[in-house]
């Protein structure tokens, strides 16, 4: 099983469905992951979350360290054998990202 793939699959849909961008890039067995919202033009407008994975494919086990533009903001460890730690991440993620953002017009 390769858990790096797993999990970046499941947060990139999470982020999607937020109507975010994922980029990841992995460097020396560490994983540099951002969440990024881009204008209309397609340039980013920001970055919310950013954070490390770690990963150790034996064990089944690793940990994030989120980031946001004020420094570190929270960590979490995950076991790949208990499917609420990697719940736990995708709440934590859709938490901090909050709602869809919607193109609504007035109402009736």
């Amino acid at each position: 099983m390769n858990i790096k793939k797993l999990l970046l699959s499941q947060i990139e849909k999470v982020v999607f469905d937020l109507r975010y961008d994922f980029l990841y890039e992995d460097e020396y067995g560490e994983l540099l992951c951002q969440v990024i919202q881009r204008d209309s033009s397609g340039s980013i407008e920001s970055t919310p979350i950013s954070f490390h994975l770690r990963i150790n494919e034996e064990k089944g086990t690793g940990q994030l360290i989120y980031y946001q533009a004020q420094g570190e903001m929270n960590r979490q460890s995950f076991d790949i054998e208990n499917p609420d730690t990697i719940l736990a991440i995708l709440t934590f993620i859709a938490g901090v990202l909050g709602s869809p953002k919607k193109n609504v017009g007035p109402e009736s």
